[in-house]
């Protein structure tokens, strides 16, 4: 069903306390708590589709899970490393590459057999990152195969996993992360080697529930552990940076208005578009700075001229959610943008270049779509833009941040996507 957005902001100075929990945090926190031999309780999860989704795969798998929503917490009662249980129906994932990556290295150990599975985009999204280097440790895991492996995957039993030190051909977080899962099974030490940095919240919460794991440059050791909570109290999940990148974004890009976001995340693998931002012109604070598990603190966004940039390649894999926002900032600056070695965006909820440049198109933008990224020229004459957003999230908000910052209405063909990471994006729009 299609949806027409009319834009209005209405106050110039705005504080924004309800950014909701980071999503890649909350998916790692329900897998993680659900190994341990103890209980977690999470304050500020992300009740989402995409987190829910996980967190009833691992009810599936046996663990007892009770929700708080008005609290935003999550009780975990831990099964240990060999408590999962067999599920009696396919494992769900919804529209999260996330979930299905990550809980798929775990189901590779067990030993029982599970089906995991998704939505329709999900069923088109390759698996052969994961599955090989997995087989590869001994896993038995079969799929739709074509030009690559597709879900549904099923994963049949295996009596032990082998270690391995495998070389990741780009830096991903959800393969790492689902190798890294893989490898606490096996009897002796895995190495990881990612070619650049990317997001580390997996390392971080298992050193955190005590997990064997040591980091040297690029290279990541984990041997088999037995994971414990060692908290007394609730863990913090601070609120997702890259929600907040499109309010960041809006702040800068709007011509008159200044936006404090309240307690977002600040992990360094996640919160580079604060550099990239900077760089171009943009007007950026940070306060209250605060450190748990993972910092947080509170980001103060102007309006701001921006000029576009070239994007150093190295930020690229750290920055990769955050891109297609990126590319609304390059809309509204002056001089050209180029992003490349982003070829990863082909690979996520949608072919993110091909929907970026439609979106751009759209605006009547001006870009230029490579393999690995796009060429975007700033400036658009934009008249009630028509926006195909392929049910990726990230496209549809993306859009409506542009609509309100150029005052012009949009059409969105589905709304519906953004509920999967940000179910509340709306009402905040409401309160600007």
């Amino acid at each position: 069903m299609s949806f027409v957005f009319k834009p209005s902001i209405t106050k110039s100075t705005q504080i924004l306390a309800s950014i909701p929990g980071d999503k890649s945090i909350s998916h790692r926190a329900i897998i993680i708590a659900s190994l341990a031999n103890n209980t977690t309780i999470f304050k500020g999860f992300l009740f989402s589709e995409d987190c829910l989704n996980t967190l009833r795969i691992f009810q599936h798998l046996g663990v007892s899970i009770s929700i708080d929503s008005e609290k935003q917490e999550v009780t975990v009662h831990g099964v240990g490393m060999h408590g999962l249980t067999p599920s009696k129906e396919a494992l769900d994932v919804g529209n999260s590459g996330t979930g299905i990556r990550l809980i798929t290295g775990i189901l590779a150990a067990q030993s029982f057999r599970s089906v995991i599975t998704g939505d329709s985009s999900i069923q088109k999204r390759p698996m052969k990152r994961i599955v090989d280097p997995l087989k590869h440790m001994g896993a038995i895991i079969d799929g739709n195969e074509s030009s690559d492996i597709y879900p549904p995957l099923t994963i049949s039993p295996t009596k032990t996993l082998k270690p391995i030190t495998y070389t990741m051909p780009i830096a991903s977080a959800q393969v790492k992360s689902c190798l890294l899962f893989a490898a606490l099974f096996s009897k002796e030490p895995t190495t990881i080697i990612q070619p650049d940095f990317c997001r580390d919240h997996t390392e971080i919460m298992l050193k955190a529930f005590q997990a064997k794991l040591t980091t040297n440059a690029h290279a990541i050791t984990i041997e088999q552990s037995e994971l414990t909570n060692p908290f007394s109290k609730p863990i913090t999940i601070p609120s997702d940076f890259s929600s907040a990148a499109f309010f960041i974004v809006l702040g800068l890009i709007h011509p008159n208005i200044t936006l404090t976001l309240k307690n977002i995340g600040i992990n360094p693998t996640r919160s580079k578009l604060i550099d990239v931002l900077q760089a171009m012109g943009g007007t950026i604070s940070l306060t209250n700075k605060t450190m748990e598990i993972e910092p947080y603190a509170d980001i103060t966004v102007s309006s701001s001229k921006l000029k576009n940039i070239t994007v150093d390649d190295a930020l690229i894999p750290i920055i990769i959610d955050e891109i297609p926002i990126l590319a609304v900032a390059g809309m509204f600056a002056s001089g050209t943008m180029k992003i490349s070695q982003a070829k990863e965006l082909r690979f996520k909820e949608s072919d993110r270049i091909s929907q970026i440049v439609t979106l751009v198109n759209a605006f009547n933008g001006t870009i230029k779509e490579y393999d690995d990224g796009f060429e975007l020229t700033g400036g658009f004459e934009a008249d009630s833009p028509v926006i195909e957003t392929a049910f990726d999230h990230r496209i549809a908000m993306s859009a409506v941040i542009a609509s309100l910052a150029a005052n012009v209405s949009i059409t969105l063909d589905t709304p519906d996507s953004i509920k999967t990471s940000f179910p509340n994006f709306f009402d905040i729009i409401s309160s600007l």
